[in-house]
């Protein structure tokens, strides 16, 4: 009985999972890309910066390189979003343009 009582339980727990509103789903989603993104970065920088594993200390040279890499990479990502905003709004200005003219040549 104990054993029916447990996969019960499971049954419930993974049904009330499956129902998470959009917008959990959605929050989860954007934590783990950002997850994965810091991942990243955090591993490229430490590859790049990081060559002398026979301290504990972190070097001056070490701790400088890190900041500018990841300062760097920031700095990248931010121009890339904005030109990808810009990118779009010229886009849908474009569509509804498009949308204008073509009312215009039905009337």
């Amino acid at each position: 009985m104990q054993l029916w009582s447990m996969f019960v339980i499971c049954r419930m727990k993974m049904a009330s999972a499956q129902n998470l509103d959009a917008d959990t789903e959605l929050t989860l989603k954007q934590f783990r890309e950002f997850l994965s993104s810091y991942n990243k970065l955090s591993e490229m920088c430490f590859t790049s910066c990081v060559h002398d594993m026979t301290t504990r200390k972190i070097l001056d040279s070490e701790n400088s390189c890190v900041m500018s890499c990841m300062d760097k990479y920031l700095k990248t990502v931010q121009r890339i979003s904005q030109r990808f905003q810009e990118h779009q709004l010229q886009q849908t200005d474009a569509s509804m343009l498009a949308k204008q003219n073509a009312a215009t040549h039905l009337s």
